[in-house]
C-alpha cells in the first residue's frame, strides 16, 4: 500500500479485515487472507505466519509474497534469531536495516540473506502465545519504522483471536466426525449383537418347544423335574427375548429410526394386556393393582404396540420397586387442553430426590448394582436401565411427555412413586363416541 493508512481510515481497514477473518471457519484460507492483508497494510515484499506447537516448536503455516504467490522451496529464508526472540519474549521487533543492527546484524541468517527491513509481531490470545507474523522488505532500507508497529500489532491481535477460533472450530469438527463414526460403530455393533443373540435364541426356543411336545406325547407331563426344566427353559428364552427387544428399541430410538404405526387406540386396550401379563408375578408377591377411570377416556391416535412397551416398563417399574404385599393404582383423566393423562402410583420405596432427573437417562439404574436381583420382576430386580428411557423415547415420539414424582427414597416408610404419562387425544372429549 503506497499510501500509509492512519487514524480512522486505518481503523476502518482493520475492522473490515477483522470482520472477514471472524467469519472464516477454515484455517488455511484464513492464514492466506491474513498474510495478504498484512503485506498490503505494511508494504512488505514477503510475509510468514508461524504457529507454535504444543512442544514449543514453531510451524511455518503460510509463506507468501506481495503478489499472492506461495513462496517456493523447503528452506525458509528468514532470520530465525528475530523470530525465536519474538515467540519466546512476546515482544515485537522492528528493524530499519537488520544488517547494521547491533543486536541482530551479526546473525548468520541476516548476513547470508542480506536482510534489511524486518518487522515481527507476536500472535497472543488470552495471554497465550500461539505464534507470530513475520514480514520483510529486502530491497528497501528503512521501509519499516516504529510507528508501523501499532497498526500491525492491532491487526495481529485480531488475527490471533480469529486463528484460535478457527482452530477450535476445526477441532470440534474433527471431534464431531469422530463421535459420528463411533456412533455408527455402536449402532452397527448393536445390530450385530442383536442378530447374533437371536440366532441361538431361536434354536433354544425351538428345542424348548420340541421338549414340551415330547413330554406331552410320552405322557411325562406329571414328572416334576421335566416340568420344572421345561418351565425354566421357557422363562429363560422369554427373558432373553425381552432383553434383545430392549436393545433393539434402544437402538431405534437413539438412531432416530423408531417406526410408529398410528391407529385409533383405547387406553384400556393398552393397559389391560400389560396388567394381565403381570398377574402371575403380582399373585406370587401378593401385589394388588387397582385400575380405574380409563374405560371412558377418549381414544388416542397412537401405535398401540409401542404404548404397551411404555406401560409395561412404567407399571413393571412400579412392581419392581414395591415390596411384597404393596399396592399399585393405575388411573386416567382428561385434561382441559384435550390431552389424556395416565398415572401409575405405587406404595414402593420411592426414588431419591437427586436421582429423579436421571431416571430417564440411558443405562441409569437406581441404587447399587449389587442390590439388584437377576429377575426383572422381583423386588428391585435388575436390568439394563433402558426401560424408562425407552418409554420416554416412545412417548415423545407420540408428542407426549412422561414425568416421575416421589417424596424421596425410604425403604421403611415407603413413600411411593407416581409416574405420569400425558398423550394427545384423538379428538375433543365432547366428540368422542361412548365406549361399550
Amino acid at each position: 500500500m503506497s499510501k500509509r493508512l492512519e487514524g480512522i481510515e486505518l481503523l476502518d481497514y482493520v475492522l473490515r479485515v477483522s470482520r472477514h477473518m471472524a467469519e472464516s471457519h477454515a484455517l488455511a484460507p484464513l492464514l492466506a487472507y491474513t498474510i495478504d492483508k498484512v503485506l498490503t497494510l505494511v508494504g512488505a515484499e514477503r510475509g510468514y505466519i508461524v504457529l507454535k506447537n504444543d512442544d514449543g516448536s514453531i510451524d511455518f503455516r503460510i509463506k507468501r509474497d506481495n503478489k499472492g504467490n506461495d513462496l517456493p522451496g523447503t528452506t525458509d529464508e528468514i532470520s530465525y534469531s528475530i523470530l525465536e526472540q519474538v515467540v519466546q519474549t512476546g515482544e515485537s521487533v522492528v528493524l530499519s536495516d537488520a544488517m547494521h543492527d547491533p543486536q541482530f546484524g551479526t546473525a548468520r541468517s541476516v548476513m547470508a540473506l542480506r536482510l534489511r527491513s524486518i518487522m515481527c509481531v507476536p500472535l497472543i490470545t488470552r495471554n497465550r502465545m500461539i505464534g507470530a507474523i513475520y514480514v520483510e522488505n529486502r530491497s528497501v532500507r528503512g521501509r519499516f519504522r516504529e510507528s508501523d508497529l501499532a497498526p500491525l500489532q492491532l491487526f495481529a491481535n485480531q488475527a490471533a483471536i480469529a486463528i484460535e477460533n478457527t482452530e477450535l472450530i476445526e477441532n470440534l469438527k474433527i471431534a464431531n466426525d469422530h463421535l459420528t463414526e463411533l456412533d455408527e460403530l455402536k449402532n452397527n455393533f448393536i445390530i450385530l449383537v442383536s442378530h447374533e443373540l437371536k440366532t441361538p435364541l431361536t434354536a433354544v426356543s425351538t428345542n424348548a418347544q420340541l421338549m414340551n411336545m415330547i413330554i406331552e406325547k410320552a405322557g411325562l407331563h406329571d414328572d416334576p423335574m421335566l416340568n420344572r426344566t421345561a418351565a425354566n427353559l421357557d422363562k429363560a428364552t422369554e427373558r432373553m427375548r425381552l432383553v434383545i427387544d430392549e436393545i433393539v428399541q434402544f437402538f431405534r430410538i437413539t438412531s432416530g429410526q423408531l417406526e410408529l404405526f398410528f391407529n385409533k387406540t383405547r387406553v384400556q386396550d393398552v393397559i389391560d394386556p400389560v396388567i394381565h401379563n403381570l398377574s402371575d408375578i403380582c399373585r406370587q408377591r401378593n401385589l394388588t393393582i387397582h385400575v380405574s377411570d380409563i374405560k371412558t377416556l377418549p381414544k388416542l391416535n397412537a401405535d398401540s404396540k409401542k404404548l404397551k412397551i411404555v406401560f409395561n416398563n412404567v407399571i413393571g417399574n412400579a412392581v419392581k420397586y414395591t415390596p411384597d404385599g404393596g399396592e399399585i393404582w393405575v388411573s386416567g383423566q382428561c385434561l382441559d387442553d384435550g390431552q389424556v393423562e395416565i398415572q401409575v402410583q405405587d406404595t414402593g420405596i420411592g426414588v431419591p430426590l437427586d436421582e429423579q432427573a436421571r431416571v430417564f437417562d440411558m443405562f441409569h439404574m437406581l441404587g447399587s448394582v449389587d442390590t439388584h436381583s437377576t429377575s426383572k420382576s422381583a423386588f428391585r430386580g435388575g436390568g439394563f436401565g433402558l426401560g424408562l428411557p425407552i418409554a420416554r423415547g416412545i412417548v415423545e415420539a407420540h408428542h407426549g411427555c412422561i414425568r416421575l414424582e416421589s417424596p424421596g427414597c425410604d425403604e421403611e416408610n415407603l413413600p411411593g412413586t407416581t409416574c405420569t404419562v400425558t398423550l394427545p387425544a384423538l379428538m375433543p372429549v365432547a366428540m368422542e363416541p361412548e365406549l361399550a
